[in-house]
Parts: C-alpha cells; structure tokens; sequence
C-alpha cells in the first residue's frame, strides 16, 4: 500500500479562513481545499507546510502550530495528514497564486470542499478565532 504524508496549512485573518481552488484537470481539479501538499523525501511535515503555501499561495506566515493529525484511508493508498493553523502573514498572494477566497468556516462548508479536511473545519468551528460574536 502507498503511504503518503500530506501538510495542510489552514490561514485564519479574524473569523475567516484561506482555502484555494484544486486546478481544472488535476486530482479533484475545481474542489476546494486548504493550502497543502505531499510531504517530499526528507522532509518534516512542517517545512511541507511552509513550502507549500509558499508555492501556492505566496504566503511566508510567521508562526504555524500544529492543530491535528488524520489518516485517511482510500483504495491503494494511507494518507497521513498534518494540519497547521497560523495567521494571515502580511503582504499579497504571488501574481501566479492558485484561486483562493477568505471565508467564514460556515461558508467553506457550502463549497465543494475536500472530504479528508471536514472532520478538522467542523473542530474548527466555534472555537476561536472562528467563533460567532
């Protein structure tokens, strides 16, 4: 069986977070998701993250922590994710950054959003910095 290791990277600016758009033809190309990927040869699941988001976004955040840690099952392959939470660094997404919108968790649940994450945004909301006022 395949074993992957995937970095997930959820941004929050108040109540809102980062999720960006899967590119049309890719694996679940049009889903949504957050800022993430495949772990390479070497290293930690936190220089993924920032690399990640690096090269999807733009984004260099100050400080991320880890928040959770799933396994996912599907046919063929086990993929272990780590989920990093940290605040909208300061600066503008890379002229080349992937679709991406600031959204309310509740809004996130309206999108086509990939299932793996679902389990973490329903932890996430209600809890701050996503709680209602």
């Amino acid at each position: 069986m395949l074993e992957l290791n995937v970095s997930v990277v959820i941004l929050y600016d108040g109540p809102l977070m980062l999720v960006n758009r899967r590119p049309e033809g890719s694996y679940f190309g049009g889903w949504w998701e957050w800022p993430g990927g495949k772990q390479h040869e070497g290293e930690s699941a936190l220089e993924c993250a920032l690399r990640e988001l690096r090269e999807e976004i733009g984004f260099e955040p100050p400080e991320l922590t880890e928040y959770a840690r799933e396994t996912v099952e599907y046919p063929g392959r086990r993929v272990h994710l780590t989920f990093f939470v940290g605040r909208r660094p300061r600066g503008e997404p890379h002229p080349g950054a992937l679709e991406h919108r600031w959204l309310a968790p509740a809004e996130v649940l309206s999108l086509r959003f990939l299932e793996p994450n679902l389990p973490v945004l329903q932890r996430l909301i209600g809890q701050p910095p996503f709680a209602a006022d």
